[in-house]
């Protein structure tokens, strides 16, 4: 009787085993079948693109497409999102070109970065675009910010305008969160990110060239009573 028992035992747990093997097996069968999906935040991503430099997913939701690059060679990650219009169907493709490449660079060498850091000492982070020129709509790039700056920063969008080598204010109050930062475009060119404004910048908003205004005006008044309480 009991080795009849044991008997039922040891074939209820092979059963069992051989159910837990036939369960991962169809498992393991499913994601080896369909390894293009996986997770970014709360959306499903789908791999467009791997190599041994770059990897580029794409998220959908209902109004926007986003494409996710993990540039390994850079050691950047990096998402273009853009809205669902004719513009973008008729001109952006899953390869992420448009004419030319989309990929951008952190702190690059050129000869617009080199002028860049001449005029700007503050600290800032320059963001190349490799295309250069007006893109089919407005997109927004979020970008990882962490090494430059710090969650909670206030940041500013300036664009290096090549042709009139002027500095462009673009935006403000861009706050970091978790590391990255968001912002829009409408055109590739050479921007750069900051928590100070830049003075010599073309179209400040007047709040910010009153402010710079103001605090000239207090040094030169606190450096006036200074001077005139020394002579005497």
């Amino acid at each position: 009787m009991k080795k009849s028992k044991k008997n039922k035992l040891t074939y209820y747990l092979i059963i069992a085993v051989c159910l837990m093997i036939s369960v991962i097996s169809v498992c393991i069968t499913v994601i080896l079948s369909n390894p293009k999906k996986t997770t970014i935040g709360d959306q499903d991503a789908t791999v467009l693109t791997q190599n041994s430099g770059t990897r580029v997913l794409k998220s959908e939701s209902e109004k926007y497409i986003s494409y996710i690059v993990e540039d390994y060679e850079r050691d950047l990650t990096y998402t273009w999102q853009f809205e669902k219009t004719n513009e973008f169907y008729a001109s952006v493709s899953d390869n992420l070109e448009i004419d030319v490449n989309l990929r951008l660079s952190v702190d690059a060498d050129t000869k617009e970065t080199e002028d860049i850091n001449k005029r700007v000492d503050q600290n800032k982070l320059v963001v190349t675009f490799e295309h250069h020129g007006k893109l089919p709509e407005v997109a927004t790039i979020r970008i990882n910010v962490a090494d430059k700056f710090k969650d909670g920063d206030k940041l500013y969008l300036y664009y290096y305008n090549d042709k009139t080598k002027q500095i462009e204010y673009i935006d403000h109050k861009l706050e970091v969160i978790d590391g990255y930062v968001e912002f829009q475009i409408d055109h590739c060119s050479d921007y750069f990110l900051t928590a100070a404004v830049v003075n010599d910048a073309v179209n400040n908003p007047k709040s910010i060239n009153y402010i710079i205004i103001g605090l000239g005006a207090v040094v030169f008044i606190l450096v006036a009573v200074t001077l005139k309480q020394s002579k005497r």
